[in-house]
């Protein structure tokens, strides 16, 4: 960031418009509760997917669940392994829920697997990908993006079968829907709009090196986050006309970009803290101080919308297990702390 951190009194200066107001929490002990493994996995008000990565070659990844109800919120850990009586592979990268499927990518295994959303029970695979690493559902066909093969995958649903291979050059990353196209965020300093029914390149964005996360607010304004080496950059694109009309730095990695319930705010990770920003920002003065829970390596997160809940995705020392805190925005004393798998980095929201 051009200017230094922010401190307590800018960001009491600070006012954006969300449901609920900011919040500053000191962690505090927590008794942890594991459940499990029970037939299915926990049903409760809300469940949350948590995608542990495990190390690079170690074959370590786990797939745990998070379930909240009025008695609590309980963690089912090793809940694929319990199921399904097997590894679920090396680096558990991204996951995605679309109809009666949770989708995951498997990196350094080279699969995506489509589970039961509610018994987790493996019902079909491709393993012949080359390093998967962020899903999309594009009009009923599921996108892989990928960091070594050079292309985008395009998938059946109904059994996983490669429908049509997209060529890119380099490192493709997050992709959502902006518009009638399909931006894709890739790592050289780019984001690719493809047509969503012919799947061609139609427009090439030009952003920073490290282009890896984005997000779309209420103003259909396209936000692309790079980091690579210790910098990073954040940008907002006008979908009418494709150009930029937000743009700054940070010193130091951030993480992924999300968007609040009324998509009028937006958060991201940075410096082991969660920030927001309103949608009409326009540098990094704008940006504001969200969640600080004392997370040793902030690894990933997610704003569950419905419920109105953040998880953070606590690292620790990229090797022991990690750690989940769960906040519930509209009663944050019910702050909660879960034992997870190693290098917990994403979430999925089910049903």
């Amino acid at each position: 960031m051009k200017n230094k951190l922010f401190t307590a009194s800018s960001l009491a200066r600070k006012f954006f418009n969300l449901l609920w107001p900011t919040v500053l929490f000191a962690i505090s002990s927590c008794e942890d509760q594991v459940i499990g493994p029970p037939l299915v996995a926990p049903i409760g008000n809300d469940r949350v997917a948590v995608l542990c990565e495990g190390n690079f070659m170690w074959g370590n990844a786990k797939l745990d669940i998070i379930s909240t109800d009025s008695s609590g919120t309980k963690i089912w850990n090793n809940a694929y392994e319990a199921i399904n009586n097997k590894p679920i592979g090396d680096v558990l990268q991204a996951g995605l829920l679309a109809g009666n499927n949770l989708f995951l990518s498997v990196n350094n295994s080279g699969k995506v697997i489509g589970l039961d959303p509610k018994t987790l029970q493996l019902k079909k695979s491709n393993v012949n990908l080359k390093s998967p690493r962020q899903l999309l559902l594009v009009n009923g066909n599921l996108w892989v993006s990928d960091l070594y093969a050079n292309k985008i995958t395009v998938l059946d649903t109904a059994n996983l079968k490669t429908v049509k291979e997209i060529s890119v050059h380099g490192w493709t990353e997050t992709m959502v829907m902006w518009g009638g196209h399909v931006a894709v965020a890739c790592y050289k300093g780019q984001v690719l709009l493809l047509d969503s029914m012919d799947m061609s390149i139609k427009k090439t964005l030009t952003v920073d090196t490290g282009a890896l996360y984005l997000a779309v607010d209420a103003s259909n304004q396209l936000w692309v986050g790079s980091s690579s080496k210790g910098k990073s950059a954040i940008a907002a694109f006008a979908m009418n006309s494709q150009v930029q009309v937000a743009y700054w730095t940070l010193f130091g990695d951030i993480g992924s970009l999300q968007v609040s319930r009324n998509k009028s705010t937006l958060f991201v990770s940075w410096k082991n803290r969660v920030y927001s920003f309103r949608s009409d920002a326009q540098s990094e003065i704008n940006v504001s101080l969200l969640l600080d829970v004392g997370i040793k390596q902030l690894y990933g997160y997610l704003y569950d919308a419905k419920n109105n809940v953040f998880y953070l995705a606590d690292a620790k020392d990229y090797v022991s297990s990690g750690e989940i805190t769960r906040i519930p925005m509209d009663d944050p004393s019910k702050i909660k702390v879960m034992p997870c798998g190693v290098n917990p980095s994403g979430f999925v929201v089910l049903p």
